[in-house]
């Protein structure tokens, strides 16, 4: 009984995580210029269905991918580099599926991608 109510929380977690996410998708839709068609219509209402299996699984893996970057903090000495790598890869990246990606305008990220400057040393000194 209490492993069934630890999964509908965090299954009532991830819905509301989820629907925080959904008005997004949507605003981003909003700005396809075939938004007035029926074209756009329908990559609209398939972009918000493949929304919902994705973007939910990409909640679950960010989540976790977020207490595996704390572990591997904890675990790597207090390397922030190390821990940082983690989270860019688990947290980054798209969570809601567009009318753009579908029309192969956008790539899918399900994984992040580290910006420019992730490759350099992280000093505590100014004007290095």
């Amino acid at each position: 009984m209490q492993t069934m109510m630890k999964g509908l929380a965090v299954l009532l977690v991830l819905a509301f995580v989820h629907l925080a996410v959904i008005p997004v998708g949507h605003a981003q839709g909003a700005e396809d210029a075939t938004s007035g068609s029926a074209k756009g219509a329908g990559l609209q209402a398939a972009s918000w269905l493949l929304t919902l299996p994705y973007g939910a699984a990409k909640v679950c893996f960010a989540i976790v991918g977020g207490v595996t970057g704390g572990l591997t903090y904890v675990f790597s000495g207090g390397n922030l580099d190390a821990a940082k790598s983690v989270w860019h890869t688990s947290v980054y990246g798209t969570y809601v599926i567009t009318p753009e990606h579908l029309q192969g305008d956008k790539p899918v990220r399900f994984l992040g991608v580290a910006s420019d400057n992730d490759g350099a040393p992280l000093t505590t000194e100014p004007g290095k």
